[in-house]
């Protein structure tokens, strides 16, 4: 399956958020997600905005965006990236997010789900830090993220 029908297969209105490259990204982050060939980035989505007048997930902590990727020698996947400040404050936040998240491919988005099992673990879901960085990598929170599945976050998420 690829990208674009894994999201046309989620429900309305993320059905319909479907863009080429990275043209879901609103353009100050467009910069801070780069692939090293640009016709393996397969399509984009911003989940956040597309559920955001929804009711039901207007309250909810959501995930910002969905990427599609095709690794070389792999298969299309897919990539969640958070653009969040990056402190030890923010860890809670964005694991909550990231649970959010998980529950919702779990409940509403089967093929996009399935799209992400095929992710390598340090792409499958990735934090952009929107400044600096200021989580010590020996902290209570650098911990909780590495339990969650989620690297620390970075200042630009590079796609081989």
């Amino acid at each position: 399956m690829t990208f674009k029908k894994a999201v046309e297969a989620a429900p309305h209105p993320v059905n319909r958020a479907y863009r080429p490259g990275k043209q879901a990204l609103e353009s100050r982050h467009r910069g801070q997600v780069t692939c090293a060939d640009s016709r393996r980035l397969k399509g984009s989505i911003f989940l956040d905005a597309a559920l955001a007048q929804e009711p039901g997930y207007a309250d909810k902590p959501r995930w910002d965006y969905g990427l599609g990727y095709k690794p070389m020698n792999g298969r299309e996947c897919t990539v969640w990236v958070e653009v969040h400040s990056a402190t030890t404050r923010e860890v809670s936040k964005v694991l909550n997010k990231l649970q959010w998240l998980r529950d919702w491919l779990n409940s509403e988005a089967e093929q996009l789900k399935k799209m992400t099992l095929f992710t390598k673990d340090d792409f499958r879901f990735v934090w952009i830090a929107s400044s600096g960085i200021k989580i010590p990598r020996n902290s209570r929170q650098a911990r909780q993220l590495s339990q969650s599945g989620i690297p620390s976050p970075l200042k630009h998420l590079s796609l081989p």
